[in-house]
């Protein structure tokens, strides 16, 4: 199955780019579940690195 090019605005309806990050008639940004899942995972590895940082602190002033 081939997908379409075009989808609708999730604020007007109006169809635009399936690529687009925001709507040309309304201006209502899209969202893509890449870049959503990409900043996920940057928050997760920073709060992995935070914790890791904090308990290597601890580990030094024992």
């Amino acid at each position: 199955m081939k997908k379409s090019m075009l989808q609708s605005c999730k604020a007007c309806g109006k169809d635009i780019s399936r690529y687009s990050p925001f709507c040309r008639n309304c201006g209502h940004p899209q969202g893509s579940m890449i870049a959503i899942g990409l900043i996920v995972l940057f928050l997760l590895m920073l709060l992995a690195y935070y914790i890791a940082f904090c308990m290597y602190g601890i580990a030094l002033t024992k």
